[in-house]
């Protein structure tokens, strides 16, 4: 939708996101969510969201009544929730509230014992403005209020290597344009291929530490017996093999930025000492016997629901609370379909920097691509470019219902050496055929080894060579 109005009238739009997107409109160009991209910077925006009155009908909290803003309300017993419950058999983040054009939607967080509505058991569904909710014990009872309340957009279409036009992706740029200028820990939540270190890598570019280190430490390809001393360090004769004195990431990342991926995959054994470098900001190297001083920002992300992890007895929930001091949530591809065409022609434009023969891909191509649930999310919509332009297919076969299949038809470039077409067309198999295996095994490295026949080194070492880690 495009509104358009008198010079500095207020102008309102229903978007992608089907909550209210408002602004004061100008020459500028209107950035409401089904727009491909921006072509010029759009004045101040912001998303207009009804509030939503809660009562407690049953339960420990009976009789408790709150209004909360929307467009999304957390409801569970940990502390950090929109709405904390007594209940002890409700999860600690139990269900989400996300109000929408349609209604209430209702989307259960992976809770122990469920959400019924209205008496039946969902795990994401529409309510009705006066539904009555039951989470656990406890029964709640919904109204949708008139009172709005505005949350600002950002502007921009791009944060760092992130991309985005729609709502969805400038409110999180919103968000993230104001941690940028703290020291907070952030905890970034998103599921495989969304996102999350650009999340992190743009937070450190656009901070104060920006002249300073940024160091990744993958929590899930380090073996739980070396990642003591990767993480803190250690002195020369502590353990067999340890020759010389070695900085950990802690160390190394001092002056800027450590970012700890897939934190829910750290040791519980090493958890504690997490916490404490956390709450000193200090490290003691393994065989030291004094700590060492560091001046770090902690980021950490995780694709797992790490309140599930606390519940399980997996994860430290002090650790937990001092980690999500802010909580990042990266909506997923599915929810932002509308920057599939703006993904697609940086994917594509990229390839052409990369030495790929300029290929534009057929808008039958993008329609199609807007139809896929893209359980990989970003990273799984660019190996599909990436086959679509490596192969030379501009047309509707490159989408990705059949991940492996290869069109009948190939481009061929006789310009291009015979050694070097061979190695390129080789390169494209073994990115698409690893990508196929760590899809299947939701990213799992180990797993996606053991699928395809090799060591695990291997699969790290290709996944590297052929961007495969790049978020």
């Amino acid at each position: 939708m495009r509104p358009r109005g008198l010079l500095g009238r207020v102008t309102a739009a229903t978007c992608a996101s089907r909550c209210y997107c408002t602004r004061v409109d100008d020459d500028s160009a209107w950035t409401g969510g089904t727009t491909r991209a921006l072509t010029r910077e759009a004045a101040p925006a912001t998303l207009r969201s009804h509030k939503v009155r809660i009562e407690i009908a049953d339960g420990p909290d009976a009789g408790r009544m709150v209004e909360l803003p929307g467009p999304e309300v957390q409801i569970g017993t940990g502390r950090d929730c929109d709405l904390v419950l007594a209940d002890p058999t409700v999860s600690r983040r139990h269900v989400t509230l996300r109000i929408e054009r349609a209604g209430i939607r209702i989307i259960d967080a992976g809770s122990r014992n469920g959400t019924t509505v209205d008496g039946l058991r969902v795990l994401d569904a529409y309510a009705r403005s006066d539904s009555l909710i039951v989470v656990g014990g406890t029964t709640l009872q919904l109204r949708l209020l008139a009172d709005t309340v505005d949350l600002p957009l950002s502007t921009r279409t791009r944060f760092g290597g992130l991309l985005g036009a729609s709502v969805a992706m400038r409110r999180v740029f919103a968000f993230l344009e104001r941690l940028a200028a703290t020291d907070t820990t952030v905890l970034i939540e998103a599921e495989t291929g969304a996102g999350k270190e650009l999340v992190a890598e743009a937070l450190h570019d656009e901070s104060p530490r920006s002249g300073g280190p940024f160091i990744v430490f993958d929590c899930s390809a380090v073996s739980a017996n070396l990642m003591e001393s990767e993480l803190f360090g250690h002195m020369r004769g502590a353990f067999t093999g340890a020759t010389v004195d070695r900085i950990g990431a802690f160390e190394a990342a001092d002056g800027g930025t450590i970012f700890l991926d897939e934190i829910g995959e750290l040791p519980l054994e090493l958890q504690p000492k997490l916490l404490r470098v956390l709450e000193r900001l200090e490290v003691r190297r393994v065989g030291a016997n004094a700590p060492r001083q560091v001046d770090v920002r902690i980021l950490a992300a995780t694709n797992r629901l790490l309140e599930k992890e606390v519940d399980a007895g997996r994860f430290r929930e002090d650790l937990f609370y001092r980690l999500a001091v802010v909580r990042v949530a990266v909506p997923p591809l599915r929810e932002r379909l509308e920057d599939i065409a703006m993904l697609v022609e940086h994917f594509a434009q990229e390839e052409a920097r990369r030495g790929q023969a300029p290929v534009t891909l057929h808008d039958a191509t993008i329609r199609g691509f807007m139809t896929q649930a893209w359980p990989g999310n970003v990273r799984e919509l660019r190996n599909a470019v990436r086959r679509a332009v490596s192969l030379g297919v501009p047309s509707a076969e490159a989408a990705p219902s059949a991940p492996l299949a290869v069109p009948g038809a190939i481009a061929i470039d006789v310009d291009v050496p015979l050694k070097i077409a061979r190695d390129r067309m080789i390169d494209t198999f073994e990115e698409l055929y690893l990508a196929e295996a760590l899809r299947r095994t939701g990213g799992n490295v180990s797993r996606a080894a053991e699928l395809a026949g090799v060591n695990r080194k291997f699969v790290q070492r290709a996944m590297k060579r052929l961007g495969l880690r790049d978020e």
